[in-house]
């Protein structure tokens, strides 16, 4: 077809203005939603713009109480004291060892052995809040143990010239990672995929790399940023102006001391200040006629002000945590106070899976696998199987709560292992410990001759178990 046919016959083509759907009609009032049209994620987030968001996302980071506060709940929240593996084997005193093992390593796990694994989660969760994303080398020591290498966002980037790379990380004909190339300040190396873990969450099945969580949030927040600082200057202003004096000119005889003087040859007729401040107290000024001296009332921050800020905060708080446990829960009570809670520990256990999934399990896998390969640990079927136990669920009703666990655990309709989870605690070793507990119980009953009772006074029905026999002296001649 003739080229010049061809591009009337698209020119007059139905457009989008004629959809049935009204949101794809432009308008002329309302502006143009930028952007290209829809594509890949890897396209849209393009080094240049990942760049930008980090950047303004650490700003904030740094210097907005409101983004500090969500990033240290996520953190504290997600990963409290650390989220612990145990292993679930086939081979109980196998799983032992292995956690010991964990632990002892756990100490100093990090490559600079400044941090501990449980460090290592919480500043992984703060990364991906702030960054959107975190890296993980699993590599050696000095002492050819596993130790894991911490890359912050920035440190994967561009330099690589192959054609399938993107933004520091190189994709074969499936699209799946070969190696990422880290910035070092010497330069670069490339460094293979299986030996690093990209953890993030998840938005886009056609990303390579992920935006800050916070990135939503950044216009709102540096807005308020700059709106507070101005409104602070002007408040300044504002308290710095005490009194306002009026006069019908304007003119002031004397400007120097502000001082207001009265008529020389009419004030054997006035009142005298000085006498009247004797007798009243405080002091008193003279004025002259068509003269008033008002004290000034600012009337900044207004409430219509402080009630804008709360809806940008609230619009930044979206998609990361609910405003009312960030911020401020002062107007939210009964169900709603559940609700929040309720969201908020959805969201803290969605950021648990995902560190899990893409940092617990794999460091697992190869510090233990390490472990075997060197022959500190033998290899038992299912070595790689584990469950995490996260920190203590987040509760507002903690009696209640403890209550109905209590008798759902004594209905069956919830294990003990569970109950303990809930906890952010291990049943096997809570049971090795109320093991330890009550054969204390009865050797320190025995050892006194004092009642059972005395010392430990189950409820709930349980039998008292009898002390074991004290040790006698038995007479030689007997």
């Amino acid at each position: 077809m003739n080229p010049l046919l061809q591009w009337v016959n698209d020119w007059f083509k139905p457009k989008a203005i004629s959809s049935i759907y009204e949101s794809a009609n432009p308008s002329p009032r309302r502006g143009q939603v930028p952007g290209a049209s829809p594509r890949d994620a890897k396209q849209d987030l393009t080094p240049h713009v990942h760049r930008e968001l980090v950047k303004r996302s650490r700003y904030l980071a740094k210097n907005s109480g409101f983004v500090r506060e969500m990033v240290s709940n996520m953190a504290i929240y997600s990963t409290g004291d650390g989220i612990r593996p145990q292993a679930q084997s086939d081979d109980p005193e196998w799983n032992r060892k292995a956690e010991a093992y964990f632990r002892a390593w756990s100490a100093r796990c990090e490559i600079t052995g400044r941090f501990s694994f449980e460090e290592v989660q919480s500043l992984v969760c703060r990364g991906m809040d702030v960054d959107g994303e975190y890296f993980i080398h699993l590599t050696r020591s000095r002492l050819g143990l596993a130790a894991l290498q911490l890359i912050e966002s920035h440190r994967i980037g561009d330099g690589n010239t192959s054609a399938k790379s993107y933004h520091g990380i190189t994709l074969d004909a499936w699209g799946a990672p070969v190696s990422y190339r880290v910035i070092e300040d010497k330069g670069g190396r490339e460094l293979p995929a299986q030996s690093v873990l990209h953890v993030f969450e998840p938005e886009n099945a056609t990303s390579v790399r992920n935006a800050p969580t916070i990135q939503h949030s950044i216009n709102h927040i540096i807005d308020e940023m700059e709106l507070i600082a101005l409104e602070k200057h002007a408040v300044k202003d504002n308290c710095d102006v005490t009194r306002v004096l009026k006069t019908e000119t304007g003119d002031l005889k004397d400007d120097s001391d502000f001082a207001i003087e009265g008529d020389q040859a009419a004030a054997s007729e006035a009142s005298s200040p000085s006498s009247l401040q004797q007798i009243t107290g405080g002091k008193l000024v003279a004025l002259k006629p068509n003269e008033s001296l008002d004290s000034f009332e600012p009337k900044r921050p207004s409430p219509t002000f402080t009630g804008f800020l709360e809806h940008l905060r609230r619009d930044s708080a979206l998609g990361v945590l609910p405003y009312e446990f960030a911020a401020d829960s002062s107007k939210v009570g009964g169900a709603g106070v559940r609700l929040v809670v309720a969201k908020a520990d959805r969201r803290f256990s969605y950021r648990q899976m995902i560190l899990i999934q893409r940092l617990i399990k794999p460091v697992w896998f190869y510090v233990i696998g390490d472990a075997i390969a060197r022959g500190e640990l033998p290899a038992v079927q299912g070595w790689w199987k584990i469950s995490c136990v996260c920190p203590r669920k987040l509760s507002v009703d903690a009696g209640r709560e403890a209550q109905q666990n209590r008798s759902d655990v004594e209905m069956g309709l919830k294990t003990i292992s569970d109950h303990y989870e809930e906890l952010g605690a291990d049943f096997g070793e809570e049971l090795e410990r109320r093991a330890r507990d009550a054969k204390m119980i009865l050797e320190t009953a025995a050892k006194y001759s004092v009642p059972l009772d005395m010392l430990w006074k189950p409820s709930g029905g349980s039998a008292v178990p009898a002390p074991p026999p004290a040790a006698v002296d038995t007479p030689s001649g007997a």
